[in-house]
């Protein structure tokens, strides 16, 4: 039987996370510190707000007491003050800006506008605070992954060696490089951070199982991208299997490797829906999956050439019968983790994603008369549907055949 993906507004995938920055880890942990406290220290007689005594002072004495003219009840002066709500204004522009590009649907590259926006945050700390954390964090992640930054990259860790942040970007920098011992040791940190959640790495695991053999998968965000990497090279799931990232694909080391590795690509610097698409067409004899979790605008210039594998999009242009390798990847080969015991939000929302294959071997297993098979997918897709809150659409989709 062949049969082709209908992409049903019913069944959304989940968009991924941010990769680059996270608002809470920058935000609420680095930004909401105030600044001047570790670049500008108040001396202990300013803070205790001693008066000037009419008696001999040092040189020092006399530049300390003319500055408590300027100090204000927080214990530091006006132009100091005055800077650090600066700074934090300037750090938190530089946050949302990106947070807002990692997050855009069509494009894994920022936008003109954001980048200007960016590198106007880079060049404010550049002069304002050389040496900075923010200085050194701000131009390397505004570089979208120019290993020539790598020194900065490399300071801003020596500065905050546990930031998780510091870690998300040094394991995308060694993979990257194809350095996998290096970035194991990043994703690991991630781990013991739950930066990286357990959920996230299991489901990820089905995701390279989903993949035909020595097949590419086509990871989009944070989750999907370093979840399987993760499993891959620490489980050892389908080493046989190319990971590439679109996030990454804004490298050009990144690029360079995939051309060694025989892949062509498209001659545009914007990584986004359309880039995607001419990837796919360049490159059909890849044999290529896209990970679920790609945002759905990715899909909708291609969909006559999806078919639901898994949990993933295999690219065919030719008309494709999945039903069989769907049979055994869910029989006989995933692990199903996030549907069984999903712990937390995440986990949930992930088991949307084994929604399209098991609604089509639901229909396929009535149409074939395999009752027990049938009833199976019938109670797991009710039991998905109530845990991520698509139990009505779950309906919906079943009645509509």
């Amino acid at each position: 039987m062949e049969e082709e993906v209908e992409m049903d507004s019913t069944i959304q995938v989940l968009p991924a996370p941010a990769t680059k920055i996270s608002s809470e880890s920058i935000q609420k942990k680095e930004i909401q510190k105030k600044p001047a406290k570790g670049k500008y220290k108040a001396s202990k007689r300013s803070k205790e707000g001693r008066s000037v005594e009419a008696e001999p002072a040092l040189d020092n004495e006399v530049q300390e007491d003319q500055n408590l003219k300027f100090k204000d009840d927080s214990g530091y002066s006006a132009v100091e003050s005055g800077k650090a709500v600066e700074m934090e204004k300037v750090s938190v522009g530089f946050s949302s800006t990106n947070i807002s590009s990692d997050t855009q649907r069509t494009s894994r590259s920022p936008s003109f506008q954001q980048q200007i926006q960016m590198d106007q945050a880079v060049n404010y700390f550049e002069v304002n605070a050389p040496g900075s954390f923010e200085s050194h964090y701000f131009k390397y992640v505004a570089g979208n992954y120019n290993v020539d930054l790598y020194t900065d990259l490399k300071s801003a860790e020596g500065i905050r060696p546990g930031n998780a942040d510091v870690h998300v970007q040094m394991a995308g920098y060694y993979m990257i490089e194809d350095d996998v011992d290096s970035a194991l040791i990043y994703t690991e940190k991630l781990r013991e951070s739950s930066r990286l959640a357990d959920n996230v790495v299991a489901y990820s695991g089905d995701i390279l199982r989903s993949v035909p053999e020595d097949g590419a998968l086509i990871t989009h965000g944070f989750d999907d991208s370093y979840g399987s990497f993760h499993a891959q090279n620490s489980s050892g799931i389908r080493p046989d299997v190319t990971l590439i990232s679109l996030d990454f694909l804004q490298s050009d080391a990144y690029k360079a490797n995939l051309k060694t590795k025989g892949y062509e690509l498209p001659e545009s610097e914007v990584i986004d829906v359309d880039y995607l698409a001419e990837f796919c067409v360049l490159n059909v004899d890849k044999k290529l999956s896209i990970s679920l979790t790609t945002p759905k605008e990715y899909f909708q210039a291609i969909q006559d050439k999806l078919y639901v594998v898994g949990l993933v999009f295999e690219y065919h242009e030719e008309s494709y019968d999945n039903f069989a390798r769907n049979d055994y990847l869910w029989n006989n080969s995933m692990e199903k983790g996030v549907i069984s015991n999903p712990i937390d939000e995440k986990g949930k929302q992930l088991s949307a994603n084994y929604l399209p294959m098991l609604l089509h071997l639901r229909k396929v297993y009535e149409a074939t008369g395999e009752k027990e098979k049938k009833k199976e997918v019938d109670e797991v897709s009710d039991q998905v549907g109530v845990q991520c809150r698509k139990y009505e659409q779950v309906q919906k989709v079943k009645a509509s055949y």
